[in-house]
């Protein structure tokens, strides 16, 4: 073969090195890998515990019904539970604002009207919050809160529809609204019916100039439990409020959490955690009360926060907070040893404060205790004034020799001003009460 031939057999060679040389890069610039879709469903969320809609801590802490002239009622979960349900089944009409100025008598007297079962509230609700739970033909309610809930149903009773009454009563605001719910009678009869007949007897106590306390007629017999409590660790909790958990930083001896804008710390001796998000400071708008209660239950809830039967019980808009109250077996659960309460204070479209317990109530062993009635304790106490409330409830406390097993002994205990105050636990038989 001459030299021509072979030059000329390298540069068709050389011509398809080039060619390929170049499909090849083209096809690298031009390649898009086949990866899989991620399910969102494979990135698990940490989280405390489930998360509750929204009506689980929109609960009464009592419910009365007046029938025939007699109180009867129940703070029982089961019951509290079944009576929301079936408000959450009716569509009311529209919200017609009825009253304003109501003084003490009046709502006492509408409390104290046949045919009715009254809810009783912890702290005031806005409409605007409790249309997950009923639904409203209005848009704007945002300036209607209330504090009890009289549910009439004279027309049943008497034959004049198939309709309920709902009146709505603000004891801070001192007004009142009205709505008809429409409601078979069969339903009627195997809600809210059904729901009284484990009621037991109430009494109501009347004072002047203010509104009147109930509480059951009888002796009360309650479990007294002691609880072997588990504990949700402080990792976890960083886990689930830090945005970027690799630039958390630990301070072993005081068991603090930073990542350089917000603080966690966590409390052995009371079972605590508080944590604070301190951005820069910014101008603070002013915020609804329903919106409030909304940021706070949706920050909680989106890391299951709300690990126990926790209530909303307290809102102060100026201050932005809301608290959440521990209930055990219908009870409020109260300590001077631990917190029993879920505290958020909001700031500017997100959290600025939030201190909880972080312990969970495991494994218990239970007692039977029988409190004394309470007509028999409101003899004992000296006044009735700047009294909010007479309530059963638990007291939380520590066993002093295992730092894990706590009691909870049922106890009344005196509201005043938000706080608790247990009363000295004595037999039943007129034994002299006082506060501790």
């Amino acid at each position: 073969m001459g030299v021509k031939h072979v030059e000329q057999i390298k540069s068709f060679v050389l011509f398809l090195l080039v060619i390929l040389s170049l499909i090849l890069t083209f096809s690298i610039w031009t390649y898009t890998p086949n990866y899989e879709n991620i399910e969102d469903s494979a990135v698990k969320q940490i989280k405390l515990g489930d998360e509750k809609e929204i009506q689980e801590v929109l609960k009464p802490y009592r419910i009365l019904s007046y029938e025939n002239g007699n109180f009867s009622g129940t703070v029982s979960t089961s019951a509290v539970r079944n009576v929301m349900e079936a408000i959450a089944g009716l569509n009311a009409t529209e919200l017609m604002y009825m009253q304003s100025n109501l003084s003490e008598e009046e709502i006492n007297s509408k409390i104290h009207s046949e045919n009715q079962m009254t809810l009783f509230f912890p702290a005031e609700i806005p409409i605007d919050t409790f249309r997950s739970v009923l639904k409203f033909t209005q848009s704007d309610l945002h300036k209607i809160t209330f504090s009890h809930i009289l549910i009439d149903w004279s027309n049943l009773k008497q034959n004049q529809g198939r309709t309920l009454e709902l009146s709505f009563i603000s004891k801070e605001k001192q007004t009142l609204a009205t709505t008809v719910v429409a409601i078979s009678e069969e339903q009627f009869h195997s809600t809210f019916i059904k729901a009284t007949q484990k009621f037991v007897p109430y009494e109501e106590i009347e004072r002047p100039n203010e509104l009147s306390i109930y509480v059951p007629s009888n002796p009360v017999d309650l479990v007294q439990y002691t609880y072997y409590i588990d504990e949700i660790s402080s990792e976890k909790f960083k886990n689930v409020l830090f945005k970027d958990t690799n630039l958390v930083r630990k301070n072993i001896e005081s068991n603090t959490y930073t990542d350089g804008m917000a603080m966690m710390t966590s409390d052995s001796r009371t079972k605590t955690i508080s944590y604070v998000y301190a951005p820069p400071s910014e101008r603070i708008v002013e915020i609804e009360q329903s919106e409030l209660i909304q940021d706070s239950y949706d920050f909680i809830n989106q890391h299951g926060g709300l690990t126990g039967d926790y209530r909303y019980s307290y809102s102060n808009v100026g201050n932005r907070i809301i608290e959440y109250q521990l209930f055990l077996q219908g009870l409020p659960v109260f300590s001077s040893n631990t917190s029993t309460r879920i505290t958020v204070t909001w700031g500017d479209n997100q959290v600025f404060k939030y201190t909880r317990p972080y312990y969970l109530f495991g494994v218990s062993e239970s007692s039977t205790h029988q409190l004394p009635s309470g007509p028999e304790v409101i003899e004992t106490l000296e006044t009735l004034k700047n009294i909010d409330d007479l309530v059963l409830g638990y007291n939380l406390t520590p066993d002093p020799q295992k730092p894990k097993v706590y009691s909870l002994e049922p106890r009344w205990f005196v509201i005043r001003d938000g706080s608790s105050i247990p009363l000295t636990n004595i037999s039943v038989g007129g034994v002299q009460y006082g506060l501790e």
